[in-house]
């Protein structure tokens, strides 16, 4: 069985989140239901923290290749 990358993992919830904002931001604008504030912070959170990990491996691998 083949060991699944976290940074995969990371980056499919940042284009997750990144597709749930869009969508709710249209759906305000449409009218199609009321803005929950909670859920769009949670999401912006989500966003940052997978950045977060995203800048963390790079900066790894920048360390492991000067050595």
């Amino acid at each position: 069985m083949k060991k699944i990358n976290s940074l995969h993992i990371a980056r499919f919830l940042q284009v997750a989140v990144i597709a749930y904002l869009v969508f709710v931001l249209l759906a305000d604008i449409m009218k199609w239901q009321q803005l929950d504030d909670t859920q769009v912070t949670l999401a912006i959170c989500l966003i940052v923290m997978t950045t977060d990990i995203f800048e963390k491996k790079q900066k790894k691998k920048k360390c492991s290749r000067k050595e």
